[in-house]
């Protein structure tokens, strides 16, 4: 595979092209901010994009489109600090191959990785928990949210989460105009000015949502 590692962190950087080489990775190029990335890509094919969610040029949720557009096919692989539900559930509706905590050992890692030509993440992967909790999300009995439909119910977890309409559009695979709806929707059943107030509104209510373990 050729791979585009993409990594702010000097101790980070020297760690994965260390870990990759010993396991025979060698088609290897290493980029340190989002410039140089885009750089790289116009020079270069990639198949497996593993990177960080931050730098200070730019963050990848915020950018992704044009990466794949950049590169079409390429696979993301996010590696990260980042222990925040919200980055997790974006990533998630922006379809991405899988989200690896910097805590979780190199063994997952190497083998999310050995898994990129089949496209399918090891089954305990944290986006396929995240998949599964946005798009069939488990709500217990909650006389707070009698009053919301099934859907409506989905697309407060996303709200919760601060997805975009778009992000959401993207993980219900329903179209913009349809989500719109749905969040006004939403907002005039729960008397909420805005997407915060809705947030805030399912945090207090008990509203299941996203956790990472």
């Amino acid at each position: 595979m050729r791979i585009l590692c993409a990594e702010n962190c000097p101790v980070s950087f020297a760690g994965i092209s260390i870990l990759l080489a010993v396991e025979g990775y060698t088609n290897v190029a290493m980029a340190s901010n989002y410039a140089q990335v885009k750089g790289m890509m116009a020079a270069n094919s990639f198949d497996l994009l593993i990177t960080e969610l931050r730098f200070e040029d730019a963050e990848l949720l915020d950018v992704v489109g044009e990466v794949l557009q950049a590169t079409p096919g390429i696979i993301i692989l996010v590696y990260t600090l980042q222990e925040n539900p919200t980055y997790l559930a974006r990533a998630s509706a922006c379809k991405l191959y899988d989200f690896v905590l910097k805590k979780m050992s190199t063994s997952y890692l190497l083998r999310s990785i050995t898994e990129v030509p089949s496209g399918v993440a090891p089954l305990e992967s944290l986006l396929t928990m995240s998949t599964k909790f946005l798009t069939h999300p488990e709500h217990p009995s909650n006389p707070h949210t009698e009053h919301l439909t099934k859907r409506e119910l989905q697309i407060l977890s996303h709200l919760a989460l601060g997805l975009s309409n778009r992000e959401i559009s993207s993980s219900l695979g329903i179209s913009l105009e349809t989500v719109k709806e749905h969040v006004q929707n939403v907002l005039r059943k729960l008397k909420a000015n805005d997407r915060t107030e809705a947030a805030v509104w399912a945090l207090r209510k008990g509203v299941p949502t996203l956790k990472l373990p």
